[in-house]
C-alpha cells in the first residue's frame, strides 16, 4: 500500500519557484543608489525615505551615511537646486549635526 503525503506536493511547486528566484537573482546587477550597506540605521533610513518622497527629488540617485551625527550625501541630481534640497531634507533630521554634501551635479 502505498502512502501519499498531499502536502508534499503543496511545498514542491513553492520550493522550486523561490529556488529559482533566489537562484535568477544571483547574477542581477546591483542598483548602487538602493544598496543600504553603511545607511542601515534608522536614522538614515528616514533621511533616505524623505529623499525618495521628495517630488522635486524623483529620479534621483542619492545615498547617505550617518555616523556620530555627521550625514555624508553623494550619488547624483540634475540640477543644483537638487543638491541643495537633499542637504535641507537631511539637515531637517534631529540626528544630523553636519553634512558633507558629496552631491555631483550632471
Amino acid at each position: 500500500m502505498r502512502h501519499r503525503h498531499h502536502w508534499l506536493g503543496s511545498l514542491t511547486i513553492p520550493g522550486v519557484v523561490v529556488a529559482g528566484l533566489l537562484v535568477g537573482c544571483a547574477d542581477a546587477p546591483v542598483n548602487e543608489s538602493a544598496r543600504v550597506t553603511q545607511q542601515d540605521s534608522l536614522p538614515a533610513v528616514q533621511i533616505k525615505a524623505r529623499l525618495l518622497e521628495a517630488p522635486d527629488l524623483a529620479g534621483s540617485a542619492i545615498d547617505i551615511e550617518l555616523q556620530d551625527g555627521r550625514a555624508t550625501l553623494s550619488g547624483f541630481v540634475e540640477t543644483s537646486e537638487q543638491r541643495r534640497r537633499a542637504e535641507a531634507i537631511a539637515h531637517e533630521h534631529d540626528k544630523v549635526d553636519t553634512i558633507d554634501n558629496q552631491i555631483t551635479v550632471k
